[in-house]
Order: C-alpha cells, then sequence, then structure tokens
C-alpha cells in the first residue's frame, strides 16, 4: 500500500442533526496524492466539519450520488444528520477507508482514551491490527518526533498540560502511518517551541512517508514551508446560486439553508494566494504569514479611546498585588519557589512560559482560586479594604468576586444562568448590588462588549467569541481591581483576535491591573505587556522578563502507579482478581450464621498479613465496610427475627436472642464479605482490566474500550467539577447554599459531559476504533499459574468456612430458621 492516499470531494455537504443550516453543501475538490494543502476560509465556513467528513466520521455511506446541478443527493445517517455528495481517499468511499485517514482534533483533552500517556498513542495501531513489537517502536518514534521523548510512557494523562496532550494526540495520529493526515489547529495551544516541534515531526512523516496532508491552521507561518497548495473557501454568491438554480424565488430566500454551495475562491501555491491583492485575507480573518505580510498586517501597539498615558507595562504606579516568596504547586508539591513579584493599577501583565511550566497554576494561586504551597499572595490596602484579611484565598468568595476575577480558557466552565443578561448580574448581585443597579450596569456591559441583541439568549448557544466576550463583562460587571484572563486568544481568528485585544486594552482606562496567561508572541506585541517568563531552572529566558524558575516539564517524574499495595496481589491478572472477589463473596451470601462469618474472616486477615497489608491498612483501605457493619448489625438487632428470650420490646423494635445472633453474624458476614472484597479489586489499572476483558474473556472490543473511554471521561468530568467549582468561587457564588449552588453546577457539567463524550467518540473513530478488521494489542493479559492458584485460594476460604458452619450446626440458609 502507498503511503500517500489521494482525497477527492464530489458535491459533498453536511447538515449536522436538528440544525437548519447546511455547515459545508456542494464542495467539489480534488487532492492528488502526496500534496500538502492548508485550507483557509472565514470562521464558520465549514473547515473542522470538512476535516471530519475527510475522516469518514460524519454520514451516511450510501450518500454518494450526485445532481445535475453538481450537489450531492442527501441521505440521513444514523445520527440525524444529512449527508450529500461523497468523499473519496483513493476513489474509495472514506467510510471504507477506515486507517488510511489519521485526525488531530482542536480539543487536547477530549482526545485521550486511555489514562496512561503510552497507551493512548498506541490505540491508533492497535485498531489496525499492527503487530505488538512494532506498536511501541511507532510510540516511541512518534512520541519522540513530537519532542516528548523523556516523558513516561506510564504517566497519567490527567498529569500533562493541554499542550502535552496535543502533542501526544498527534503522535498518536502520526503512530498510525496514515496515508492522509488531517490536522485541525493542531498549535492553536502550543508555545512556540512546541509548535516547531510539531511542525518539524509533521515534516519529518511527511518527508519519510509522502503522507498527503491537509491543514486547518489560523496561524499558518510556522506551517508555510511545509505547504505546496493553499484552497481558500468561501459561499458562491446569492445571485450565483439564482443564476444556477431556477424557481428558488428572491435573492434573499437563497441562503445555506438552500443551494449556496461552498466554493473554493482561490487556489494555488502559498506565492500565488498571499501575494494576491484581490483577496481581503483581514475580511476573511485569515492571518497573513510573516514572509508575505505588507506592512498593513503587521501586528503593532494598539490604542484605544482614553487609554492612560502611562506604559502599560508599569501602570499607574500603585501596587495592588504581591507576591512574597511564595511557592506554587498542586497536592503541596512545589514547582517553582520564591517568587516575589508586584501586579499595579493600569498594568498588563503576560505570563509566558512553555505548556506545563505552570502558568496557569501561578495565575490561579494569584486569583486566590489555590492554596500557595508555601509564602504568601498578598493584596495591598487598596485592594483589600473591606476584606477579612489581606489573603486572596482566605476571602469569602463575595469578597473575592468584587476584587479579583479569573476568566477561564474554556467559557463553558464559567456560565451559571439561563440567559446573557442574568449571567453579567450574577457577581454585582452576590456583591449586595440591587436588582436595578445589577441590571443598569449589564446593560452597560453588554452594549460594551456588542452582546445587547443576546440578553435573553442562553449563553451556550453563542459563538465561541461571543462566549469569551461574555465571560470577560461577566467578570467586570463587579468592577474587580484585577482581571486575569488565561489564554483569552486560543483559537482565535485574526478579527475575532482583533476584538479580544482591544477589549483588553481598554481596561487600562477602569484602573484594572490585568494579567494574561499566553503564548501568544503578537498579543504581547499589540498589548505592550510586561513580562513575566516562567523558564526550567537551567534554561535562560528568550525575553526580557521577571523570570520565575520552575522545575522542568519532562522532567517532572511520576513512579510507576503499583495496583496493590502486596506486591503478590500486583502480580495477580486483573481479571482473575475481579473473579477472586466474586468467588470470595458469593459462597457466604447463603448463610448467615456467626460461625462461618468468623471462620472466614480470621482466614482472611490471616492471608492478608500474609501477602503484606498490616491490619491498620485493611482498616483504612476498607473503613465504609467498618462503618457499615455495626450500622447493619443494628438495624436487625432492633427489628430482626423473634426466638428465644425477649430483651426488649417496644412498638416495632423486638429485641431477641434470636435477633441478637443474627445481628452478630451481620455484622461479621459483612467484614468478611467486603474486607476481601474491596482489598482484592482495589487499585486494579482500568486499562489492564479492560485488556484483560478482550483478551482472556473475549469480550466485544467495541463494549470493552467503549466503557474504558467513559472511566477516562469521569477522570477528565472531576476536573470539569473543579474548575467549575473555582470559576463559581471567583463570580461570588462559593458562598450560597450548596443544594442551592448543585442545580447550575450540574447541569453546566451535564452540557460538558455531553460535548466531551461526542468529542471523544469522534477521536476514538479517527483512530481506526471500530473497524472490521482485525484489532491487535499493544499489552498482553498473561495468565499465569499464580493466577489459577490465587483462584483456588480464594474459593477454598469461603467453602472451608461453610465446612465449618454444617460441623457445628449453625448453618442457616439465607438467615432462615427458628
Amino acid at each position: 500500500m502507498e503511503d500517500n492516499a489521494s482525497l477527492t470531494f464530489e458535491g459533498w455537504g453536511y447538515r449536522h442533526a436538528s440544525r437548519r443550516h447546511f455547515a459545508v453543501r456542494g464542495l467539489n475538490l480534488a487532492i492528488k496524492p502526496g500534496q500538502r494543502v492548508l485550507l483557509l476560509g472565514a470562521s464558520g465556513i465549514g473547515k473542522s466539519t470538512i476535516l471530519e467528513g475527510a475522516a469518514g466520521l460524519l454520514g451516511a455511506e450510501d450518500a454518494d450520488g450526485v445532481d445535475g446541478n453538481g450537489v450531492g443527493t442527501g441521505a440521513e445517517d444514523s445520527d440525524g444528520g444529512v449527508t450529500e455528495g461523497r468523499i473519496l481517499v483513493d476513489g474509495v468511499p472514506v467510510r471504507r477507508a477506515r486507517g488510511r485517514v489519521g485526525l488531530v482534533l482542536q480539543d487536547p483533552d477530549a482526545q485521550a482514551v486511555f489514562q496512561r500517556l503510552g497507551d493512548n498513542v498506541a490505540f491508533g495501531p492497535e485498531n489496525l491490527g499492527v503487530p505488538r513489537e512494532e506498536i511501541w517502536r511507532r510510540v516511541h518514534e512518534s512520541l519522540d518526533a513530537v519532542g516528548l521523548d523523556g516523558v513516561e510512557l506510564h504517566r497519567s494523562i490527567m498529569h500533562v498540560s493541554g499542550g502535552q496532550q496535543q502533542r501526544i494526540a498527534l503522535a498518536g495520529a502520526l503512530a498510525m502511518r496514515p496515508g492522509v493526515l488531517l490536522l485541525d489547529e493542531p498549535t492553536a495551544n502550543l508555545d512556540p517551541d512546541g509548535v516547531t516541534q510539531i511542525v518539524g515531526a509533521v515534516k519529518r512523516v511527511l518527508d519519510s512517508h509522502h503522507s498527503t496532508m491537509v491543514l486547518v491552521e489560523h496561524r499558518a507561518g510556522p506551517w508555510i514551508d511545509l505547504i505546496d497548495r493553499v484552497v481558500v473557501l468561501g459561499l458562491e454568491s446569492a445571485d450565483q446560486a439564482a443564476a444556477r438554480v431556477e424557481g428558488t424565488g428572491s435573492e434573499g430566500d437563497i441562503d445555506r439553508t438552500g443551494f449556496r454551495r461552498t466554493v473554493v475562491v482561490a487556489d494555488g501555491t502559498p506565492d500565488e494566494i498571499f501575494r494576491d491583492p484581490s483577496i481581503d485575507f483581514a475580511a476573511l480573518g485569515i492571518w497573513v504569514p510573516e514572509r508575505y505580510r505588507r506592512p498593513e498586517d503587521e501586528i503593532r501597539r494598539i490604542h484605544t479611546p482614553g487609554e492612560p498615558d502611562t506604559d502599560p507595562a508599569v501602570g499607574t504606579g500603585e501596587t495592588l498585588l504581591s507576591c512574597r516568596d511564595l511557592a506554587i504547586g498542586r497536592n503541596g508539591t512545589a514547582i517553582a519557589q520564591h517568587i516575589n513579584l508586584d501586579f499595579a493599577a493600569g498594568q498588563i501583565t503576560a505570563l509566558v512560559g512553555a505548556n506545563g511550566a505552570g502558568k496557569s497554576t501561578l495565575s490561579l494561586t494569584l486569583a486566590g482560586l489555590l492554596n500557595p504551597v508555601g509564602g504568601a499572595v498578598v493584596a495591598a490596602p487598596a485592594l483589600a479594604e473591606g476584606a477579612e484579611g489581606d489573603s486572596p484565598f482566605a476571602w469569602k468568595s463575595t469578597e473575592l468576586a468584587s476584587r479579583i476575577s479569573y476568566v477561564f480558557q474554556n467559557p463553558e466552565h464559567q456560565f451559571a444562568k439561563g440567559s446573557v443578561l442574568e449571567e453579567v448580574m450574577v457577581a454585582p448581585l452576590r456583591c449586595g448590588m440591587s436588582h436595578e443597579e445589577a441590571e443598569s450596569r449589564a446593560r452597560e456591559l453588554l452594549k460594551r462588549f456588542s452582546l445587547s441583541q443576546y440578553a435573553n439568549a442562553n449563553p451556550y448557544t453563542l459563538s465561541g467569541g461571543e462566549k469569551r466576550r461574555l465571560t470577560v463583562a461577566s467578570a467586570l460587571a463587579a468592577a474587580p481591581r484585577v482581571l486575569i484572563l488565561d489564554e483569552p486568544t486560543f483559537g482565535q481568528d485574526r478579527r475575532t483576535w482583533m476584538q479580544i485585544v482591544t477589549l483588553i486594552n481598554t481596561l487600562r482606562a477602569d484602573g484594572v491591573s490585568i494579567i494574561v496567561v499566553t503564548h501568544d508572541r503578537e498579543l504581547v506585541t499589540a498589548l505592550g505587556a510586561r513580562l513575566v517568563e516562567l523558564v526550567p531552572d537551567r534554561a535562560e529566558g528568550e525575553w526580557d522578563s521577571d523570570v520565575v524558575r520552575v522545575s522542568e516539564v519532562n522532567a517532572r517524574t511520576e513512579p510507576v502507579r503499583q495496583s496493590s499495595r502486596s506486591p503478590l496481589l500486583a502480580s495477580i491478572n486483573p481479571v482473575y482478581r475481579l473473579i477472586s472477589a466474586f468467588l470470595l463473596s458469593i459462597p457466604l451470601l447463603f448463610t448467615l450464621d456467626w460461625v462461618s462469618a468468623t471462620v472466614a474472616l480470621g482466614i482472611e486477615f490471616v492471608a492478608l498479613l500474609a501477602i503484606g497489608f498490616s491490619p491498620w491498612r485493611v482498616v483504612k483501605s476498607t473503613w465504609p465496610i467498618w462503618v457499615g457493619a455495626p450500622t447493619s448489625a443494628l438495624a436487625v438487632l432492633l427489628y430482626g427475627k423473634a426466638g428465644g428470650s425477649t430483651w426488649w420490646q417496644w412498638g416495632l423494635i423486638h429485641v431477641t436472642d434470636r435477633s441478637a445472633e443474627l445481628a452478630i453474624a451481620t455484622a461479621i458476614r459483612i467484614l468478611a464479605i467486603g474486607i476481601p472484597a474491596i482489598i482484592t479489586v482495589l487499585g486494579i489499572d482500568a486499562t489492564d482490566l479492560a485488556d484483560a476483558f478482550s483478551q482472556i474473556l473475549h469480550l466485544p472490543d467495541r463494549f470493552v474500550y467503549g466503557g474504558l473511554a467513559g472511566l477516562r471521561l469521569f477522570s477528565v468530568l472531576q476536573d470539569d467539577w473543579a474548575a467549575l467549582t473555582a470559576s463559581r468561587r471567583s463570580r461570588g457564588l462559593g458562598d450560597e447554599n450548596k443544594f442551592k449552588a448543585f442545580g447550575p453546577q450540574a447541569f453546566a457539567l451535564l452540557v460538558l459531559s455531553v460535548r466531551r463524550s461526542t468529542t471523544l467518540a469522534t477521536a476514538m473513530e479517527a483512530r481506526g476504533f471500530g473497524g472490521d478488521g482485525p484489532r491487535s494489542h499493544a499489552r498482553v493479559s498473561v495468565v499465569r499459574p499464580r493466577d489459577r492458584a490465587f483462584l483456588v485460594v480464594c474459593l477454598v476460604i469461603p467453602t472451608v468456612a461453610l465446612v465449618a458452619a454444617g460441623f457445628a450446626g449453625t448453618f442457616s440458609f439465607m438467615g432462615g430458621g427458628a
């Protein structure tokens, strides 16, 4: 099979389920094998939809007709979307060419399937049936290619930065050795070094395998040497559509719900396209690569009406916030220490540095949302006036909202209300402002941010740029003196980028100290910002800046996570451990007597001591059982069976010899069943268990690994919940009744979970998951003699206990008997 492939769109279009408009319609485009194409166009033209279609992730298989107007005949897919036309890979419908196309999506976090870093890179080759030895060779080569050669393969995907996750996603696509490589803004969230590494990695793959590439990227400058063709997309005019299709009504009726097609408005080499004076790149929101820029395309320090005369890197001189010998980190582990910085009113500070260096950790600490590991963040009297103390972390959320506001990178982490107007009113109301004053301020801010027309709209229905402006407006509503923005220009085209930059600069006139977390050099230039650079201990800073020394990202080690504190138990196959837990528990359910439970519990404790568990460790690991056992025993004692002498009777309560005996038996049996079951299962790695289910029990891979991906997504949603909690504190909602706060926060999490689930399913299919071919496994799930012996021992323990109860005459089936 050739290393490259052709890609052809024939009258292709797609309308997403429940949408009125086609995202793309009537697209005709042919890409030859080995071409390297940059796909450009205004935001909303459907570039990402085109890439998902080319990856075979959209549409029905039978939508392969094209009518006389050059528009594909429609067919509805299983998701309710409508497909027109067809997409071919080497002349074969793309849905039958699974594995020939690799796709890297925009959201790196939603593309991770497994907990371990190396397993995510191996996933694509596994789905393609690549031999095991070849899989791990590809994993190492791909990680090396994207600059992650020093990262441990067992590291949790949750413990790497977003930029690192994007490199891992790209490494996963590269490991498939695809004939067509589709890249959807793969460097949007990377630092300059990361961009260089990704571009270099893609170049090496293209040079060695001659793969076809289609790239969607706002900032095409670093890629320009790889590109041999630029395609600019647009919509045909209403006049053109009317001339092509008769009887469609007036020009105003011909829109994307009718017959306006997606057309190629420019197609040629980079020199031909970017030197064409007839193309209005600014109107299209397209960044012109540096080598082609005209004077009017250059980014310079911007100025806005009413801004102070002072240097934005200095501010007015009034210090609002200070770091005093600050140490930052998470879970008590410092990644940077001895930080001493001041932040002044009217000043713009840019926190810059490599992905994973700790920019967000520092900014969250400054915002009072993360506890310092050491030292302190101190609010000046001008900022702390009226608050309890001078530590932002110790303030109530209402005190925090009116002084320091944080704008998260994901706008949806901040939404708490059902309308745009209510969203902006949240913080003023929480800070004690009357409803009339809060609404007046909110409407003023909506007007300032060009959002007045959306006052009654649901925040989730806004575009990405509008959501970003809404979160800034909401943060400013309580008139904070410090505003912190995390990656405010992430994924923006040039038009929306300029809107955000202008907005940030206007805030200086209000005396706000602005802190921007970014890796966008042009943002720093446009704002004239002061730089605080986070650099590795042994590295040199690239810019003149305040320097914060941090531990090297790739040198941060993470110990191999053991699946049990007992080396013997950790060595047992996961599926055998799971089955053994059932064998230990189920037989004891058939009798409720103190002899069998006591014998079983005694043997179990001796066995646990023998394999390395101390009594305290057993109790600590199974504490819910020690709480539940006496509680259940008490219920049985008070409301159990009558028999023997009556100890006490009052209403429904009837304590007897028999109920006391059953209570003791119940407590011991719960311990005998629960302790070994928890200890046996506790710590099993989900990926190892999934491999065992697939290889040993031969369960369907789609069921097993789909469920595993869901478990991984659950851990992501835990982080989402933490971010939602932090954002509510930042907006003054952290002090309200927990039950009242749960509903809106849970709804926001539900929205995020649906979107993440959809993206994850797309990412898995893009890695060839669910295909008809055989699937290989990067890791072997081995069954050894010790596994079988462990299984036998776990069956023997309850058997001995039941036999002992039989000899003692206490066997009581389900607690029956007198």
